[in-house]
């Protein structure tokens, strides 16, 4: 008995639906990996962007670090080698930060509750940062009579609650802990520079050099680096052209093509702070070579016994031409943040 027309139709319409199923079915096997390749190559691209500025090449290398006019903790000259590596060319900056944060929704140390808040003055148990305040008060208690803790202060509101990063992305990244710092460079894919490279690398091969450009702090008149001119802390002159941070990479480059390793925002470095470090370098035949020094396994500050610190490099926007030396060695608990200290990175040549 022949079909009747309603069978026709329904089989016609199970085919059609057939066909569609499968198409759509073959459509959805191609399109969800593709949309999966997709994503990972737009937070792969997230990733690289986030990496940093370009990275510069710093040849494998023997130098003379420390000073012997310098700080008791800079003595003595000692000889050490470097393995050749890669450092970002400027400091980590507000937008490369930004984008590590939005990918991993990481919180920065001055934006959560004090970990011993019971401990600290009732003024710093909330979450916040040091800024800058400009005073003729030297003789104020404390070794920083120019500091203030100020409640809400974080890379996000460099200056308190009221301000704000907007125009800023290229402005070096503050008010970021060391602990920030190593998150953000394991994130890219990188590291901190130990403190005999940040050294090598900001001296750019020039022999016993004060400053990553030579000897003087302003040869010829003319300012290499953000730094304080003037009266601190009360005016900075400003004759560098800027009176607080600047936009990364506005001054000259050192022979190596690195940026900003004098002034701006001073950088955390991988080390443990000792201060007699350099001194027992010397004697220990176990590093008799001092290649690719790692720091000591115990921080010492002896203004500070018992408090464990680490190494800040390269001076910040608030530094006289002692601090921006490129033998200066500051030093700050890992836990610390303020508005004159980022980071750059490093990574192991290939």
């Amino acid at each position: 008995m022949p079909d009747s027309t309603d069978n026709v139709a329904r089989r016609t319409a199970l085919i059609f639906v057939g066909i569609v199923l499968a198409f759509l079915g073959a459509t959805l096997a191609w399109l969800y990996p593709e949309v999966k390749r997709v994503v990972r190559e737009r937070k792969q691209r997230q990733t690289e962007n986030a990496r940093g500025t370009e990275m510069v090449p710093v040849p494998g290398n023997s130098f003379t670090m420390g000073a012997n006019d310098g700080a008791p903790e800079e003595k003595p000259l000692h000889d050490v080698r470097v393995n050749p590596f890669l450092m970002d060319k400027t400091e980590v900056t507000n937008e490369q930060f930004a984008q590590f944060v939005a990918a991993t929704h990481y919180v920065t140390t001055a934006e959560r509750p004090p970990a011993v808040a019971d401990k600290l003055p009732p003024d710093q148990r909330e979450p916040g940062s040091w800024c800058f305040r400009s005073t003729s008060n030297t003789k104020a208690s404390g070794r920083r009579p120019w500091a203030q803790w100020v409640a809400g202060a974080n890379w996000r509101q460099p200056d308190g609650p009221a301000s704000n990063i907007e125009g800023c992305g290229k402005f070096p990244v503050v008010h970021v802990s060391w602990d920030d710092a190593v998150a953000f460079a394991k994130w890219s894919g990188k590291r901190l520079p130990t403190e005999a490279e940040w050294e090598c690398a900001a001296r750019g091969a020039v022999v016993l050099a004060h400053f990553p450009w030579g000897m003087d702090a302003c040869p010829d008149g003319r300012w290499r680096a953000n730094v304080w001119q003037g009266d601190f802390p009360a005016k900075d002159d400003a004759l560098d052209g800027f009176a607080a941070l600047a936009p990364v990479g506005r001054h000259p480059l050192n022979n190596y093509g690195l940026a900003d390793l004098a002034g701006n925002a001073a950088e955390w470095c991988a080390d443990w702070f000792a201060a007699d470090y350099y001194g027992e370098l010397r004697p220990n035949p176990d590093r008799a070579a001092h290649k690719n020094p790692q720091g000591p396994d115990v921080s010492n500050d002896p203004t500070e016994p018992g408090v464990w610190k680490r190494v800040v490099r390269g001076g910040s926007w608030l530094s006289t031409d002692v601090d921006f030396r490129v033998s200066t060695r500051g030093r700050e608990e890992p836990g610390f943040s303020a508005a004159w200290i980022g980071f750059r990175c490093a990574k192991d040549e290939k």
